[in-house]
């Protein structure tokens, strides 16, 4: 029995250094969660994070757009922009001049820049955009990893006053476009896309056959801005229609702060 004891002592001690790097992980990742969770208060980023998703599934708004931008205890200036820029974006009717002169001086007391709507302003007027965003539809939510697990098991004292912030499955037109061409679907978003075919040596694209079978890999390559989030979008694509490879590349990677100062750059030209 003695004998027995002395073991597993032994094994309890041999096993105490793992033990101990297993809660300094523990800790260091929890500590990370609640830095993280405090800022997205400090900012009230699950807010914008929520009114931004309802912009673009065209769902009610809980509180004036007005009211928002001028909370000052709500969001950075940059957090008021894009938030303005989303709904301007993917209004269906552009603000009457009233309005928009309404959203302005509230922007500017906010201490906005405003160089980043002229911009979009000029941009959406010698563009024809689609009228309808992109599809959110009944997606559900999918929590992910560590940080939503805090939130969906944290403490109420953690979580009070945080909301609304767990990523939904949807795509993003670059995620739906690739589907449409991977897929051969017949769409209107992808029906004028060029067609070529390597093996066909003679003839116009016109009468060049389609492949009928879906394409199992694929390059993305955005002439312009790409983002991390559009990258997820298709990794998750990919895992989501198993056997497919999906490759992402841009000429230029910004961050949503890089794309603001971008943009109020070319609004100042």
């Amino acid at each position: 029995m003695l004998s027995d004891n002395t073991a597993k002592l032994t094994s309890a001690v041999s096993s105490l250094p793992e033990l101990l790097e297993k809660k300094r992980l523990i800790d260091l990742h929890t500590n990370v969660a609640t830095a993280v969770l405090d800022h997205i208060k400090s900012r009230k980023l699950d807010v914008y994070f929520e009114y931004e998703e309802k912009l673009m599934s065209k769902s009610t708004l809980d509180k004036s757009l007005l009211d928002i931008i001028s909370d000052p205890d709500a969001g950075t200036p940059e957090d008021k922009m894009r938030l303005f820029l989303i709904y301007y974006i993917t209004a269906q009717q552009a603000p009457s001049e009233s309005d928009l002169e309404q959203y302005k001086t509230a922007l500017l007391d906010a201490g906005c820049d405003l160089s980043p709507l002229n911009y979009i302003k000029q941009w959406k007027a010698f563009t024809k955009m689609a009228a309808t965003p992109a599809n959110y539809g009944n997606s559900g939510v999918k929590p992910m990893g560590l940080f939503s697990r805090v939130m969906n098991s944290g403490s109420q004292l953690v979580m009070e006053g945080v909301k609304n912030l767990v990523l939904k499955q949807h795509n993003l037109p670059v995620t739906r476009i690739l589907d449409n061409l991977m897929e051969m679907k017949s769409n209107p978003e992808t029906d004028d896309y060029r067609y070529f075919d390597p093996k066909m040596l003679r003839g116009s694209e016109s009468s060049i056959p389609r492949n009928k079978n879906p394409f199992q890999e694929a390059i993305v390559f955005v002439v312009g801005g790409g983002n991390y989030i559009e990258y997820q979008n298709l990794v998750d694509y990919a895992k989501f229609k198993q056997g497919k490879k999906v490759v992402y590349g841009c000429s230029e990677l910004s961050n949503a702060g890089q794309f603001i100062k971008q943009l109020s750059q070319l609004g100042q030209k």
